[in-house]
């Protein structure tokens, strides 16, 4: 019998998912309340635990995490096999995406300070997503979803990838980390979901930032540490960028005096644009859990195995 621990909040109706699974002993306590003993007795932990508190886990196998970031669980000792939730977070992740670029290029935060101020002011000319060339950089799910969508809606869609090994009927180009300079100056839009790395870490600095087209939106939803917080704050100060959204940042969660809370044209939310808020993302999330634990018990490969030397 293999003894698996939820830690992800999972409640009686959705349990129920997992009753198809043979051969597994599996508990739901939630991560707040779980003691050191039910997770020394693990051989599968469903869910994001501290590293700290897997020390001491003689008998735990794999860890399945409820995210997609996977980079701080790079350190678990070499037999043990980790998961992550990627394919969940794309839908909601997208979505949020969608809707900052929209804000921005449509004035709308303006004019709801407008509204605020009980004016009727026309604020003028405005793009479009037809006339507009968005980059992804980061094309997996999260990314791809992203580029997909706006596709759909009439932009010029490119993407930044570790490798060019294929190009979607989405995407016209795609560029890696070395050639993504090429493109930036075209760049109406340009969206981060970069998991942390050594490779995406302080990716945009401020003379990779200042190459970007001038009145240009940034949005990031990775990782904040993609982006040099003081660099963007000197760009910012010249009025480079017409809006950045950022729903991560470095550090985080942001101090309550930190310059950027009242950066002019800066948009921030608190790292919500995954997490559950969406119930299909964490439907997407259980369903991960249940078919890899399926295959795990049926002794077959797991699905999303990270590669604990790169953190994805």
């Amino acid at each position: 019998m293999i003894n698996v621990l939820c830690v992800t909040p999972v409640d009686q109706e959705h349990q129920k998912l997992f009753n198809d699974i043979e051969n597994v002993n599996i508990r739901f306590i939630d991560r707040s309340t779980v003691s050191d003993e039910d997770i020394r007795s693990a051989e599968v932990i469903l869910g994001n635990l501290p590293l700290s508190r897997l020390e001491n886990c003689p008998d735990l196998k794999w860890l399945q995490l409820d995210s997609a970031g996977a980079n701080t669980y790079k350190d678990l000792p070499e037999q043990v096999v980790l998961t992550n939730a990627s394919g969940a977070y794309g839908t909601a992740i997208s979505e949020h995406m969608i809707g900052c670029v929209l804000m921005v290029m449509k004035n709308l935060a303006n004019y709801m300070e407008i509204q605020q101020k009980h004016d009727f002011i026309n604020l003028g000319s405005v793009n479009t997503l037809t006339s507009s060339t968005v980059l992804s950089v980061g094309m997996g799910d999260i990314g791809s979803s992203f580029a997909k969508k706006m596709n759909a809606l009439g932009a010029r869609v490119c993407g930044v990838r570790r490798s060019v090994h294929d190009v979607p009927d989405y995407v016209e180009g795609m560029y890696t980390m070395d050639s993504m300079d090429e493109i930036l100056p075209e760049c109406d839009v340009v969206a981060l979901s970069l998991p942390e790395t050594e490779e995406t870490v302080h990716l945009f600095d401020e003379a990779r930032l200042r190459k970007i087209k001038k009145g240009a939106i940034l949005v990031n939803v990775g990782r904040g540490t993609a982006i040099v917080t003081e660099d963007l704050l000197r760009v910012m100060k010249d009025g480079h960028f017409s809006g950045v959204c950022l729903d991560v940042t470095d550090p985080e969660p942001l101090p309550k005096n930190h310059p950027l809370w009242n950066m002019e044209h800066v948009y921030l939310t608190p790292h919500i644009s995954g997490r559950f808020n969406a119930a299909v993302t964490f439907d997407k999330v259980l369903q991960i859990f249940h078919d890899n634990l399926k295959l795990y018990a049926e002794g077959k490969p797991l699905q999303n195995v990270v590669d604990k030397s790169i953190g994805y």
